[in-house]
């Protein structure tokens, strides 16, 4: 502070110490806290009150189900016993349906009528549907239909008391339960678990695979004499990236798809015959990619860190007798560490928590990513206190994994700030 205070004044000095408290507060330190908060909140989204409330309104609709049931049975049975009555009283058997304002004559009637003239022919009568079958819907049946449906309604009502109250009862251990605990932790699913560590496992790849590449370009580019060659190797890595990177992500999937550019040279070659290969149907397409889309962020600190190397160390260790091998093993690589682990740590970072390759690189073809979880529970399922507990997991196995490769290489945070 006091170097601040002669360098820049009072006045520049209070500015600046205002902009990286509101950066620290606003951009760092307030989402972490908003996040761990949502975090150690527990909501219970499969929970047995849920489940019970789901049976209860399934169970409603059924009560009001069998009595729409019962309401209808009577009313048949109602109509029934009339018709049973009127049929009694009446005396008449004919079963035939009659229509207004077309009468159908009895047989009295009909031996009243003059005979008809064997020209004229005589009117036919309309058909008897409810005489066609006999009907079987008697009293006795409709009343035991009825008993039965109300025996089921008050298995229904049973059912439905047992459930009020147990939804009483989880209502009140819900209300007493305390406010935060870690119940988003403790509850992560086998298979989300699973992918959270495959996920660890597969950005440590992408990281080892993005070094394989870089290192020999960095080094190479670094060993070059002139600022001419090295500026022309850089240029060469920057112009790609220049592009945005959905669009690259997009090319590559045009490149690995079924139809893709890969399988029309590789039949155009003869190599491949029949149906061409799904290239993107695994992790290895997404590993391929990442690599490629984050190779500038493990490249520039092995440029940095192996442009310092003195290289009358690199000709002594050759003039002792020392092999290529053992030249980088023991004196490149050492020199290196700083950029190596800034570049481990900047990838591997990027690859644990991207979101956009494994979900367009083939999606639903390849194992999920851990990232992709995350977003469907905070997107899709709208479960943000698990979805914010995931993402802090995930920056957790992040912290982990810095402080493993500060360790491994034995550098501090001063030496690859340098």
């Amino acid at each position: 502070m006091g170097s601040l205070l002669r360098t820049y004044g009072w006045p520049l000095t209070s500015l600046i110490v205002v902009l990286v408290a509101l950066w620290i507060g606003g951009m760092i330190a307030a989402p972490l806290l908003t996040m761990g908060e949502r975090s150690l909140v527990h909501v219970d989204r499969g929970n047995a009150l849920g489940l019970t409330r789901n049976d209860i309104n399934r169970l409603s609709r059924d009560i009001a189900t069998v009595d729409y049931d019962i309401d209808a049975r009577k009313k048949e049975l109602a109509d029934l016993t009339k018709q049973g009555g009127a049929d009694a009283a009446g005396g008449s058997g004919g079963g035939g349906m009659l229509v207004p304002g077309l009468g159908v004559p009895s047989v009295q009637d009909r031996a009243e009528e003059p005979s008809a003239s064997p020209a004229a022919p005589s009117a036919p009568l309309l058909p008897s549907f409810g005489s066609a079958a006999p009907d079987d819907r008697t009293p006795e049946a409709l009343r035991k239909e009825i008993s039965d449906l109300e025996a089921k309604r008050n298995s229904h009502e049973t059912q439905m008391d047992a459930l009020r109250q147990k939804q009483a009862r989880l209502v009140e251990e819900q209300a007493g339960a305390p406010h935060y605990s870690l119940g988003n932790y403790s509850t992560i699913e086998p298979l989300h678990l699973k992918i959270f560590l495959k996920t660890i496992l597969y950005a440590t790849l992408v990281t080892a695979i993005a070094f394989l590449v870089c290192y020999p370009v960095a080094y190479y580019a670094s060993s070059l004499k002139g600022a001419l060659g090295a500026g022309l190797i850089l240029l060469l890595l920057v112009i790609p990236y220049s592009i945005n990177e959905l669009l690259r992500v997009y090319a590559w999937v045009m490149i690995l798809a079924r139809e893709g550019v890969l399988n029309s040279v590789l039949e155009g070659l003869g190599l491949v015959g029949g149906e061409p290969p799904q290239w993107v149907a695994s992790n290895n397409a997404v590993f391929l990619v990442m690599a490629y889309a984050y190779i500038l962020f493990m490249m520039f600190p092995l440029m940095n860190t192996l442009g310092t190397l003195d290289r009358s160390q690199v000709e002594a260790a050759r003039d002792l007798g020392a092999s290529v091998w053992r030249v980088h093993y023991r004196v490149v690589l050492p020199h290196a560490k700083p950029g190596i682990a800034m570049g481990s740590i900047v990838v591997f970072m990027l690859s644990a928590g991207v979101i956009t390759v494994p979900d367009l690189v083939g999606r639903g073809l390849h194992p999920d990513w851990f990232s992709q979880v995350i977003y469907r529970r905070f997107f899709e399922s709208g479960n943000w206190n698990q979805g914010s507990a995931y993402s802090l997991m995930l920056l957790f196995s992040c912290i982990v994994f810095i402080l493993m490769v500060l360790g491994v290489f034995r550098v501090s945070i001063r030496e690859i700030a340098r």
